[in-house]
């Protein structure tokens, strides 16, 4: 993978990407989670949601004139034992995705579309993401798609 861009914004839009917190890892986990136990929700819709945040940052990065690089984490994540370990899993990388958009909004100010994507980003998975998986642990690992109705997800 080529090196972090230099320039600050460009950086944040990069480890947003690529950082084990980030997107790229995100996206990953819920393909091989799909991949062992199927079409379960809320994996699905996540990991749909989790393309169109790439989509995003890689917009960002181009728009700095950085080439976007391919996804390291892809075929490189296991899915963990059960669905409940993978809801719980969830929580755990939602979480730390919000606190790496808290960081990297301080890198990104002075650059409104940024900062406008991040935050938008940040807010998908502390409003969304976040309490999917956190009522998922709560139904063994899976959500109904009237339960994801509940939650806002479809």
């Amino acid at each position: 993978m080529a090196p972090v861009p230099s320039d600050p914004a460009a950086a944040a839009a990069w480890q947003a990407l690529t950082s084990p917190t980030g997107e790229y890892a995100a996206a990953a986990l819920y393909q091989a989670v799909i991949a062992k136990f199927g079409q379960v929700q809320p994996y699905v819709s996540i990991e749909a949601a989790e393309q169109r945040h790439i989509a995003a940052l890689s917009l960002q990065l181009q728009r700095f004139g950085v080439a976007v690089p391919a996804n390291p984490y892809l075929g490189k994540l296991a899915a963990p034992a059960d669905l409940r370990s993978a809801a719980q899993a969830g929580v755990t990388d939602e979480l730390r995705n919000v606190a790496m958009y808290d960081q990297l909004l301080v890198a990104a100010r002075g650059d409104a579309a940024l900062t406008r994507v991040l935050t938008n980003l940040r807010r998908a998975s502390m409003e969304m993401h976040l309490p999917a998986f956190q009522a998922a642990v709560e139904n063994g690992g899976q959500l109904t798609p009237s339960q994801m109705a509940r939650i806002g997800i479809s």
